[in-house]
């Protein structure tokens, strides 16, 4: 686990799965230790990797290429990738930069 002031990332692994739960702000400071985590996840190719956007307050595009990053990845690795508790600040960015539609399902907050 990471922890900064404004931003939280956990990692919770199973067998088959994944979850990644996100807290606070995604921005360029945080991106990192997101990716880091992320790539952790992806390295041991589980077959799902939830990640819980739903205490997510803030996400700029730096955090969205993390987002778009990890998709590939997971992609590339046989892994599915589902947002889980997509907060609206996430869902405008992903309409406005017309990104929604490459992660297919996504559940809402």
């Amino acid at each position: 686990m990471y922890s900064c002031p404004s931003f939280t990332v956990t990692t919770v692994l199973t067998d088959s799965s994944a979850v990644v739960t996100v807290i606070g702000e995604i921005d360029v400071d945080a991106v990192p230790e997101l990716q880091f985590a992320l790539d952790r996840c992806l390295d041991q190719r589980p077959g799902a990797l939830r990640l819980d956007l739903s205490a997510v307050r803030f996400c700029d595009c730096a955090g969205l290429n993390a987002l778009l990053r990890a998709r590939l990845r997971a992609r590339g690795v046989g892994t599915t990738l589902v947002l889980y508790g997509v907060p609206p600040v996430v869902a405008r960015l992903l309409a406005l930069t017309e990104t929604e539609g490459l992660f297919g399902r996504r559940i809402a907050a």
